[in-house]
């Protein structure tokens, strides 16, 4: 299928969304994946 989003697509398509989303919504972003990490790590 030629729709089908390849792993390069993926990236591009989170550093779009990345540079785009406001310095809050970053800030929460990357508190939620450390505090994600920090369960896994447990």
């Amino acid at each position: 299928m030629s729709t089908k989003l390849t792993y390069g697509n993926l990236i591009r398509i989170d550093w779009y969304f990345y540079r785009n989303i406001s310095k809050f919504e970053k800030i929460g972003m990357i508190v939620y994946l450390l505090a994600n990490r920090s369960s896994f790590q447990s």
